[in-house]
């Protein structure tokens, strides 16, 4: 007997191209949405949420629930002009938290958002020519690349970038019709949906990323499909591509898995987007549709085997892969922080912004301080997959403007940060996040001061250190492939996974369950003690826990 389809598949097949009842709900006086809309609305890039902080007080009061609303603007390669940066940031505040939220997929999100000012930030977002269509949902999601690749003006990676992002945007006119303009395209009844996606999408989100060949800034292997520049002998361009990764999980459902991608092959430039359509079809058609929790490409390898999932792709793509290029190695990941010229004449400046939160608070004035560069220079802003933000394009006799703008606002120069502060991610979880099980963002800060009292005390602060923190085991800072992965399990506990590799190539092993919030530092301390001391020459924390394997 076989088993049901979910009810999100349901909803998808009768939502008439994702609109469903979406427009009305708008116009109703209630706060929320229906719960069908809760689940279309996601792929116009809008979660719907409840500020959790004051859930319980509300309820005691006997109030509704406060609804409020997260939207995650879509941004191919973090790319965004000055314009649209002054634009973002008004935006936070007009209607918004007065924040906005880098990702490590490059994106900006905005949160606490009220449903009455949802079509005005569709709209304004719009007019920048920005969107959050897609953002999220059973599509392709945000397609993230590594900004070496694009700050050294490489014009076919840059284009690459824009193109592979266009084609996997759902061709649906609803977003437009239905938070836009409001007005309904006149081809919309006979509007067809793009062939690798159907009536009903996939079965769940689909990650793609774009990796610099020498640093793996973007975790290519926990993307269900990377691409890695590289060219033949022959000098023909192209990307050895990754396939399979992914690294979310459910305490509750226990075939639920961490999995690094594997290596499929070497596909032409001028033939990788059909390679990516054709592993897309293959995701369409085998995966999981009764079990949402089991629905991701990782699962569809791990179930019929890598040869008969490369046979598939091959099957719908109508020619074989061709071989793998060389093999894939990454020396480590570049936090792209600090100054750099890497094209002659002009330079960037990498700037670290905490947990990814663009604000003002007691110590930097970070928000203020890109404000203010944007509106005085025509630069480019590239947001990095490591949740900061890479100014590009400043002149010679721009460079002390921008220095003296950061200094004065307190924004912390990369040479300032020890290298545990530089790479740390953390998800926003509380108070936002219906998923997170207990504080990430908000907690981050404390855990990496008392990270830096240890590595400082012990003299190892010059070591790289890679700590990620989430709220919930669905990863969004990519913990399972950290040095250091502080992963939600209860509301005052977290799982400790320690031994992810410096370049991404490895899982981390799961340490210690449920320890307590206020002793997850004090639990890594004596590994990281033993560290200062036992390492062999250059042995990064990942490999020295791998070696010595304290979880056996």
């Amino acid at each position: 007997m076989s088993k049901a389809l979910t009810e999100v598949e349901g909803i998808k097949a009768e939502s008439h191209g994702l609109r469903g009842q979406l427009a009305t709900d708008l116009e109703a006086p209630t706060p929320n949405v229906s719960s069908s809309s809760e689940q279309l609305i996601k792929f116009h890039g809008i979660y719907a949420q409840d500020h959790r902080d004051v859930r319980r007080a509300r309820s005691l009061a006997h109030e509704p629930l406060e609804f409020i609303f997260m939207t995650r603007v879509v941004i191919p390669g973090g790319q965004l002009s000055a314009a649209q940066w002054l634009e973002l940031d008004r935006l936070a505040d007009d209607v918004a938290d007065g924040t906005m939220r880098l990702t490590t997929r490059q994106a900006v999100q905005f949160h606490g958002t009220y449903k009455g000012s949802l079509r005005e930030l569709a709209t304004r977002l719009d007019a920048v020519r920005l969107t959050s269509f897609g953002g999220c949902g059973d599509v392709v999601r945000n397609v993230v690349t590594c900004p070496h690749l694009q700050i050294s003006e490489d014009p076919v990676i840059a284009q690459f970038t824009r193109d592979l992002a266009l084609a996997f945007r759902p061709a649906t006119s609803a977003h437009w019709e239905i938070f836009v303009d409001g007005q309904r395209a006149a081809s919309a009844e006979e509007e067809s949906e793009k062939s690798f996606y159907g009536e009903t999408y996939l079965p769940r989100k689909f990650k793609v990323a774009i990796a610099n060949a020498h640093e793996n800034c973007v975790d290519a292997f926990a993307q269900d499909v990377a691409l890695i520049p590289t060219e033949t002998t022959d000098g023909v361009a192209g990307f050895n591509v990754i396939v399979g990764g992914g690294l979310g999980r459910n305490y509750a459902h226990e075939h639920t898995f961490s999995r690094l991608g594997d290596p499929l092959g070497f596909v032409s430039l001028e033939d990788s987007v059909s390679l990516v359509a054709a592993v897309v079809a293959t995701y369409r058609d085998l995966g999981d549709r009764t079990d949402r929790k089991r629905a991701r490409l990782k699962y569809v390898i791990h179930d019929i085997g890598f040869d008969a999932f490369r046979h598939e792709v091959e099957k719908r793509w109508g020619q074989s892969i061709a071989p793998l290029i060389g093999s894939i190695s990454f020396d480590g990941r570049h936090d792209h922080l600090g100054w750099s010229q890497i094209v002659e004449g002009v330079h960037s400046v990498g700037v670290r912004v905490s947990a990814g939160r663009v604000k003002d608070d007691e110590t930097s004035r970070t928000r203020t301080a890109l404000r203010q560069i944007a509106s005085a220079l025509p630069v480019t802003f590239f947001v990095t997959p490591q949740q900061d933000v890479i100014i590009h394009g400043i002149r010679e006799e721009e460079v002390p403007v921008v220095t003296e703008l950061l200094r004065t606002h307190g924004v912390a120069t990369a040479e300032s940060l020890l290298p545990v502060e530089r790479t740390a991610l953390a998800c926003p979880a509380l108070p936002t996040c219906g998923q997170a099980l207990t504080e990430a963002e908000r907690e981050l800060p404390g855990v990496l001061s008392q990270f830096v009292d240890i590595v400082t005390s012990h003299h190892i602060a010059h070591r790289d250190l890679v700590v990620r923190m989430t709220g919930c085991p669905n990863g969004c800072a990519r913990p399972a492939v950290a040095e250091v992965g502080i992963v939600g399990r209860t509301k005052s506990t977290y799982d400790i996974h320690i031994g992810g590799s410096p370049s991404g190539n490895r899982l981390a092993t799961l340490w210690r369950e449920k320890v307590p919030s206020a002793e997850v530092v004090a639990t890594v301390r004596p590994l990281l003690e033993r560290w200062a001391v036992e390492a062999l020459d250059g042995e990064s924390f990942g490999d020295f826990a791998e070696r010595v394997q304290p979880w056996a």
